[in-house]
């Protein structure tokens, strides 16, 4: 059983003995502050939760081997699709197949292979 379920169980527990111990005629101002402070609790648990999860999924990456690479290929997905949102948008000055060519020369260029 999990700390949680555990928790909710103790809670559901201790609920139903303070239900039997409040006379009839307790107000309703009290069992509405009651589950006003119940809620606000399991949001702020629910809350708690999602960032521990969040950060350990964040050491996670951190800890990667290849975190260099993954930034690397994230940065150059990230250029290509800025270059398709201004070409989508008309907003590139440039023939997109010329700029694609002219690029593939340079590089075939920079790594010292002939173009043909």
């Amino acid at each position: 059983m999990s700390q949680t379920e555990h928790d909710q169980t103790a809670h559901q527990g201790e609920q139903e003995r303070q239900h039997q111990e409040r006379p009839a005629g307790a107000g309703s101002a009290a069992a509405s502050l009651e589950l006003l402070t119940l809620l606000a609790a399991g949001v702020a648990d629910l809350a708690l939760d999602q960032l521990r999860q969040t950060a350990d999924r964040a050491q996670d990456a951190l800890r990667r081997a290849d975190l260099r690479e993954l930034l690397t290929d994230g940065v150059v997905e990230l250029r290509k699709r800025g270059e398709l949102a201004t070409r989508r948008a008309g907003m590139a000055d440039e023939n997109y197949l010329e700029t694609m060519a002219r690029r593939a020369a340079e590089q075939i260029a920079s790594e010292g292979r002939p173009c043909a």
